[in-house]
């Protein structure tokens, strides 16, 4: 089944084989990115019991995988999530879809590229103003959307390199930390089950539960970006549903050996907790700086990576949404660069979007508050659709497992400094549906009843 069954030309170029595929969901989950970024808010929110939090994520996220992996063989088109909603139901519901996923990578984007600029720094020692850091991280958005130009091919190349490190700095960190913790392991495996919030020095309430969920719910997406590239894909039937699949169960393994370990290296967990970065605290009384400083390099190169799949994935989307009309300018974001063919305005609408993010906003929490939100109302939606298709038991759990992350994302209040509301991921996610149904109401609503705009008809 190729683009053409679909009713578009085959523009964009095959190349990606099955690891590469693999490879762009494995980075973009990225669980060392994701740990990095996550681990110290949900420890000191849930102690012992992030790592419970982390398997039920795991668990609901597969469920999603499966349903996801059975529509990438139906529908092996760019686009994904947009795609298949809108042929699932109609592209009116498609439009929010693909809005809502759209959303969460133009947001997650520039904050991979802030973390990587942040982590970095760190790594370096070197001493950068806010400013600093912001002109850094446009240089990193800039130097990956240069290597999206120059085609798939460098892409996957890049990508690949990139999860290699990945995995050879996974199978690093979890053999030294366990190395360390193996002889006191039956003592240690009680930390596992122990649970304290920092802030109130007890065991942890539904609502630190729920927040502790962030660290899984942000990791542990992103699997899909299989699907959204199935068009570069060769055999893409065949090859993306066992990287959709593949990728999100050795992610969640990797990511439970990691969280458990360095939950048992913490020692007293109050006092871990307590730490202006737990992780690095951890990190470094357990192995020594140097060890701790080889881990940092491995993170960096993950980030990055995760970065680069992150923009393959956002301009792949934005290209399939615009090929079909969806947003003003269409016919100049669904152009396809003859030489390398691939989207090349679709990119570089990519670039402008984030690196305006990043100037408007500064914070990474503040870009980032809405990604995780967005990616599981696209889920749900997504879930939905099936289950509206045709009823079956695995889209309706996946579709109530989506709603409830929403609903544990949304409604606990955050305690995060400087921010201006404990509410900020739901206030910013209201307000990127607010701008969707907008961008619908005097624009994309009427072009889709007068035929102007949705898929080709075959």
């Amino acid at each position: 089944m190729s683009s053409q069954d679909f009713g578009y030309r085959q523009e964009l170029k095959r190349t990606m084989g099955g690891f590469s595929s693999f490879a762009v969901s494995f980075s973009l989950i990225s669980v060392l990115t994701g740990i990095f970024a996550n681990f110290n808010f949900g420890f000191r929110e849930a102690g012992g019991w992030i790592l419970w939090s982390w398997t039920l994520v795991a668990f609901g996220q597969y469920l999603i995988a499966k349903v996801m992996a059975n529509l990438s063989v139906r529908f092996p088109i760019a686009g994904y999530g947009y795609q298949w909603t809108t042929r699932l139901v109609n592209p009116h519901f498609g439009f929010f879809i693909g809005w809502m996923l759209l959303i969460q990578f133009l947001t997650g984007f520039p904050g991979i590229a802030q973390t990587a600029a942040l982590t970095l720094t760190s790594f370096a020692g070197w001493q950068l103003n806010e400013s600093s850091i912001t002109i850094l991280t446009i240089l990193i958005i800039s130097l990956i959307t240069y290597i999206h130009t120059r085609g798939i091919g460098l892409v996957a190349r890049v990508n690949d390199l990139g999860v290699y490190a990945e995995l050879l700095g996974i199978l690093v960190l979890i053999g030294l930390i366990g190395w360390s913790v193996v002889g006191l392991m039956p003592e240690k495996i009680s930390i596992l089950f122990t649970g304290l919030n920092f802030e109130t020095a007890s065991e942890p309430r539904f609502s630190s539960m729920a927040l502790s969920l962030l660290l899984g719910s942000w990791c542990l997406t992103g699997f899909e970006a299989a699907a959204d590239l199935a068009e570069e894909t060769q055999s893409p039937e065949k090859t993306v549903p066992v990287a959709v699949t593949r990728s999100l169960l050795s992610a969640s393994f990797a990511g439970f050996l990691i969280i458990g370990l360095l939950v048992m290296a913490a020692g007293d967990i109050y006092v871990a907790q307590g730490k202006s970065n737990p992780l690095i605290a951890i990190l470094e009384q357990t192995l020594g700086k140097v060890p701790t400083s080889i881990i940092m390099v491995f993170i960096i190169i993950s980030i990055f990576a995760c970065a680069v799949a992150s923009m393959a994935t956002a301009s792949r989307l934005l290209f399939s949404m615009s090929r079909d009309n969806m947003f003003p300018f269409s016919s100049r974001l669904s152009y396809v660069n003859p030489k390398t063919r691939t989207p090349q305005s679709a990119t570089i609408a990519v670039w402008g979007f984030s690196c305006s993010a990043v100037l408007i906003f500064r914070r990474i929490e503040v870009i980032t508050s809405v990604s995780a939100l967005a990616s599981f109302i696209g889920y749900a939606g997504i879930m939905w659709a099936c289950c509206r298709e045709k009823f079956s038991l695995l889209p309706l759990t996946a579709f109530i497992w989506s709603l409830l992350v929403v609903a544990a994302l949304a409604i606990p209040e955050t305690n995060i400094p400087g921010l201006p509301s404990r509410h900020l991921p739901a206030l910013a996610a209201l307000t990127v549906l607010i701008l969707g149904t907008l961008v619908y109401l005097f624009y994309v609503g009427p072009r889709i009843k007068s035929g102007k705009a949705g898929p080709p008809k075959v």
